[in-house]
């Protein structure tokens, strides 16, 4: 079970914000207080104030909930308009409220900050409150201001609802929300229409019945648009449900309203008051709607086939249980390492093994350093800001040193609403000596405007919160085709997303054995992979280019490990994508926004296409017969790399990262073997970016010369993309190995050290390589 939380939830009188407190309840959080934000006192006589925030219709009822209600209720009138219209909401100085203390101006004309106002009003009656819950759904405009004013105030953000239409019933459907909602005993009636096919005779009619559902479903089919309303369609009063509605309900008739009617066909009502109908017995009774509230299943449909299919292997004692001898990493070797190495393409730059070791042992004093060297690169040499970085490989001597790290990072990303994406693992004594903390930045040189993000930072049930500097992922363009992304996911561990504790597994009471043995484990990369697949899904990701699972591990079970995670790869792109797939109305996909369709955007970082799948197999064409990476329908599986470090976050035992491609084709070219390389290249989109995965295979030898090796490796890579034409760099490189590499050895590369590295097949290697070359 998580912390205990008391939770300060923002109703608007609708049905989603009703519900999402619900599920705090069922999650054991405490409902503390209730906010609402109404329209100002100038504006009476305008119910529907069409904010893209706030659901004001209705609002002069909401007075009666204090009557009806079991927790205090606070309101406040909303102030100003939507000045910043962008969909990710990010509060400066001048948008912001001025805080006890301060003097710089009032954001009186910024709506999103009256709640900040209100949520200050509301600690200082309860000053126990630590979280807010809103029932967003979908909509990233209303997430992001949401969770700006809730980290500022140190306040954790719920909406366990975001991405409920996708999430597994066990199979999702378009009305699936509203199913769920009927079966506890929502009472939420429609107050406004305003799409094609919903008329004023919907009005005041329950949004939950099955009668009312049907209608919708056939409107929406019919002239497009959301079941849940969430494009706008329709909106909702909530007059009766569990839990909040013990002592009565309101009886609203279109007798004690008035219907107001607007252009294009909108209709809405407004009220004066309504009569309450009081309960008698109601009050202390069990709470009999927690055994109806479905609470959706950790895994999709497809991650539970994945995983059934691991522990059946296990069963079958498929997977080899022992260890070959694994190489551990060389101290030393990278004394000239205290100077960051630069490799420049034609749209990206990679700042590579960054650190400090001249500041001391203080791992604060390092990471300020870094902070500092890297601004000074990005705008002296680069004329580039922190704004341009898109992702970072974080290596730490120790994960105690985790959180001192975090804060400066964060400091250092602190001006902006989307932090790059990053992977953060520790290396032990494989960094360099007096070496406490080891980063590696791309820095995208491309249009920010051309980027898109995904920073979701409410719990919720659908992946784990990112409430830190890091976003869940971020795509740039691939070459001059600015539609063709290269999507960079954050490392995802195994959390419980409406938790954010690490998953873990009851055993089967017969004890140890070939089933339970890793079976922990099991369920750990499964999960940690559903992350990476729905985060994936939200970025328009058909295809990995190619994936790491950074694994820890004693020597007796690591190889057991290894070719757990290889499997896991392997069957997860043999499977049909049923997991999360859209339904078949498309606004009810994954991140239909409204601020999105009013604005006529791109969509942004969410899948628009309705028949979205991952693995896309219509993207691929493979080139060769090696059948051993082929699969079905003659596509290739992405290549992958399995790597053994010394710890991972929250001792968590894998760490998936991958490397995604959206909106583009690509080809994969059959596999090469050569003097213990192995070498698989892949090519996107017109041939403008080639990606190369190489294996150096461990040979038994007490020297190895890998700096030759991968000389060797580099020029028959070369030598393959010649039939791509001319390019003049070498390209970008980062090397997972366990040997030492020392500076003189002349590789520009991005370095991990690690314990052990393995290739999809289980062997190990001595360094595996990923080189990504812009022709």
């Amino acid at each position: 079970m998580a912390r205990q939380l008391n939770v300060i939830g923002l109703i608007s009188g609708g049905k989603d914000s009703f519900f999402s407190l619900l599920h705090c309840i069922a999650n054991g959080h405490t409902i503390t207080a209730l906010a609402n934000l109404s329209p100002p006192s100038h504006a009476l006589g305008n119910d529907d104030l069409n904010s893209f925030m706030y659901q004001t219709v209705g609002h002069t009822l909401i007075p009666l909930y204090s009557l009806l209600l079991p927790v205090p209720l606070y309101r406040q009138e909303i102030s100003g308009t939507a000045i910043n219209q962008a969909r990710e909401y990010y509060a400066t100085l001048e948008t912001q409220l001025p805080r006890e203390g301060t003097t710089h101006a009032t954001n009186a004309n910024e709506e999103t900050e009256s709640m900040m106002a209100l949520l200050h009003q509301i600690k200082s009656h309860h000053p126990e409150a630590n979280a807010v819950c809103s029932g967003a759904i979908l909509s990233s405009y209303q997430r992001t201001r949401i969770e700006s004013v809730a980290l500022r105030m140190q306040l954790t953000p719920l909406a366990y609802l975001w991405q409920y239409s996708v999430l597994p019933s066990p199979a999702p459907k378009p009305d699936g929300l509203l199913e769920d909602m009927a079966a506890v005993g929502l009472d939420a009636r429609i107050v406004k229409v305003a799409s094609g096919g919903l008329d004023e005779d919907l009005l005041l009619e329950n949004v939950c019945a099955e009668t009312t559902r049907r209608k919708l479903t056939k409107a929406m089919r019919r002239f497009g648009g959301s079941v849940l309303g969430e494009g706008g369609e329709f909106e909702t009063f909530v007059v009766d449900g569990p839990e909040f509605f013990s002592k009565g309900a309101l009886d609203i008739k279109k007798q004690d309203g008035k219907t107001i009617q607007g252009g294009g066909g909108e209709a809405w009502m407004t009220f004066a008051g309504s009569v309450i109908k009081w309960k008698v017995g109601e009050q202390g009774k069990e709470r009999a709607w927690l055994r109806k509230l479905r609470i959706p299943d950790l895994l999709d449909m497809a991650f539970k086939r994945l995983l059934d299919a691991l522990d059946s292997e296990a069963r079958s004692n498929n997977l080899p249980p022992t260890s070959l001898p694994v190489t551990l990493p060389v101290s030393g070797g990278y004394e000239r390492l205290d100077r960051s190495n630069m490799t420049g393409g034609k749209h990206t730059v990679r700042i590579v093994n960054m650190c400090a070791p001249f500041e001391g042992d203080g791992v604060e004093k390092q990471m300020n350093m870094i902070g500092h060297k890297l601004t000074d690169i990005l705008c002296q040499e680069l004329q580039q800001s922190l704004h341009d970085v898109v992702f970072a490989t974080i290596l730490l001597r120790s994960m105690d040193d985790f959180h001192t790290v975090n804060r400066v990072y964060s400091a250092v990303f602190s001006s902006g609403p989307n932090p790059p994406a990053r992977v953060t693992v520790a290396c032990a004594d494989g960094l360099p000596d007096g070496a406490n903390v080891m980063i590696s930045f791309i820095v995208s040189q491309r249009s920010r405007t051309l980027r898109e993000h995904l920073h979701v930072q409410s719990m919720s049930y659908w992946t784990p919160a990112n409430i830190g500097p890091y976003s869940q992922a971020i795509s740039i363009p691939l070459g001059v085709d600015e539609t063709s992304k290269i999507v960079y996911v954050a490392g995802q561990i195994p959390l419980i997303p409406a938790t954010m504790k690490i998953v873990h597994r009851e055993l089967p009471a017969e004890g140890p054995g070939p089933s339970t043995k890793n079976a922990g484990f099991r369920l750990q990369t499964t999960l940690a992979l559903q992350h990476l697949w729905r985060i994936g899904k939200a970025m328009s990701v058909g295809w990995w280019i190619g994936a790491i699972a950074f694994l820890v591990g004693g020597q007796d079970d690591l190889r057991q490990k290894a070719r757990t995670t290889a499997l896991a790869w392997k069957k997860i792109h043999e499977q049909e994508d049923d997991a999360g797939s859209p339904s078949e109305t498309d606004t009810d996909a994954p991140g239909f926004d409204v601020w999105e369709q009013q604005h006529n955007k791109s969509w942004g970082p969410v899948a628009r296409d309705e028949n979205r799948t991952l693995p896309d197999f219509s993207q691929v064409s493979v080139v060769g017969t090696n059948e051993s990476r082929l699969d079905r329908a003659g596509s290739a599986i992405p290549p992958f790399f399995a790597v053994e470090v010394a710890q991972l976050p929250r001792d968590s035992e894998i760490e998936w990262q991958g490397l995604g491609l959206s909106q583009s084709s690509v080809k994969i070219f059959e596999t090469v073997s050569e003097d213990g390389i192995t070498i698989t290249v892949c090519s996107v989109g017109s041939n403008e970016t080639v990606f190369g995965f190489i294996g150096l295979s461990m040979i038994p030898a007490i020297e190895v010369d890998l700096a030759a090796r991968i000389q060797h490796a580099l020029a028959i890579l070369h030598k393959r993309c010649e039939m791509f034409g001319s390019f003049e760099v070498e390209g970008h490189q980062t090397i997972y190995t366990t040997h030492k590499i020392d500076a003189s050895d002349d590789l520009n590369a991005q370095l991990v050290p690690c314990k052990s590295v393995w290739n999809i097949d289980g062997e190990s290697l001595d360094a595996g390589m990923i080189v990504e070359i812009e022709l």
